[in-house]
């Protein structure tokens, strides 16, 4: 019998950081606050890669044009 993998959806953030906080850098967990195009286009490049849970970049790329 294979073993299957299921993903439960993320669940809710608690943590909210500012966008411009280096926090932001490095939570991938956390809701960000505050967010310009600019830091948007930063917070990508350095979220690049990660899962599609991580909340950082998932808001950055709503931020983007």
């Amino acid at each position: 019998m294979s073993e299957q993998t299921h993903r439960s959806p993320p669940t809710p953030a608690n943590l909210f950081v500012h966008a411009d906080g280096e926090m932001a850098e490095y939570l991938c967990q956390a809701e960000p606050q505050g967010m310009t195009a600019r830091r948007a286009q930063q917070l990508q490049e350095l979220h690049d890669g990660h899962t599609r849970d991580c909340r950082i970049l998932a808001a950055a790329e709503l931020h983007l044009p």
